[in-house]
C-alpha cells in the first residue's frame, strides 16, 4: 500500500488526486507542518529537505518531489490513463507541461507566500511578493491563452496529471487575485478537474 505524507493545501493535493484516480489502496499520514512536524527527525528521514508531500511505495521505498510523483504513479498506473506513453506523440507535451508548472508557476508561488525566504534583508522582502504577483500573473496569462486555443485541457481533449497539477495551483489564489474572471480558461479547465469523482474525494481531506 502507498503512504502519502500530506499537509492540508499544500502540494500533496495533486498526488493526493492522482493516487484517487489511479484508485488503488493509500494511506494518509498528515505532517502538522504549522508545529514543524516537517522539520522533525522522523520525517527528514523520509525527505532529508523537508518538504511536502512524501511518498512511501509498497516496497518500502520512499521518494518526494510532487511532480516526480505525479508522474512516477501515472507512468506506473497506465490503466487510469493519466498520461501519455512515452511512444505517444503527447508525451513531449505532457512532461513541459508539468515541468513548466513546477518549475515556473510553482517556485513563483512560493516566492510569493514566502518572501522573506528569498532576500536577507527583511525590507527586500515586499519587493520579492510584488515581483512574483506580476510573474505568477503573467504565467497564468500564457497558460489560459494555450487553453483558449487548445483546451479545454493542457492536452486538448484529452486529461492527465498535468491537468491535476494545474488544479491544485490555480487553488492557490491569494498570489493571483481574481484568476477566475481575470483567466476564464483556466477556471473553465479547474472546473472540470474539480468536478471530478477523484479530485472530489481528495479535496474533502484539503
Amino acid at each position: 500500500m502507498y503512504t502519502l505524507y500530506y499537509s492540508p493545501g499544500a502540494a500533496s493535493m495533486a498526488p493526493q488526486a492522482v493516487l484517487e484516480e489511479i484508485a488503488v489502496p493509500f494511506k494518509l499520514q498528515k505532517i502538522d507542518t504549522a508545529n514543524g512536524e516537517h522539520q522533525q527527525p522522523a520525517y527528514l528521514a523520509l525527505n532529508p529537505a523537508g518538504k511536502i508531500p512524501a511518498l512511501t511505495l509498497p516496497d518500502g521505498t520512499t521518494m518526494a518531489e510532487c511532480a516526480g510523483i505525479c508522474i512516477f504513479l501515472a507512468d506506473r498506473h497506465p490503466e487510469a490513463g493519466l498520461a501519455p506513453a512515452p511512444t505517444d506523440r503527447a508525451r513531449p507535451a505532457y512532461l513541459q507541461w508539468i515541468m513548466h508548472l513546477t518549475n515556473t508557476l510553482q517556485p513563483a508561488d512560493l516566492r510569493f507566500y514566502y518572501s522573506e525566504r528569498y532576500t536577507a534583508e527583511t525590507e527586500g522582502a515586499a519587493g520579492i511578493k510584488a515581483r512574483a504577483v506580476a510573474e505568477i500573473a503573467e504565467i497564468w496569462s500564457r497558460v489560459d491563452k494555450h487553453l483558449e486555443k487548445n483546451g479545454p485541457y493542457l492536452l486538448g481533449e484529452r486529461f492527465s496529471a498535468a491537468d491535476i497539477f494545474c488544479f491544485m495551483l490555480s487553488t492557490w489564489q491569494d498570489s493571483c487575485p481574481d484568476l477566475n474572471t481575470r483567466f476564464p480558461h483556466v477556471k473553465k479547465l479547474a472546473d472540470l478537474v474539480g468536478a471530478r469523482p477523484a479530485v472530489q474525494r481528495m479535496l474533502k481531506a484539503n
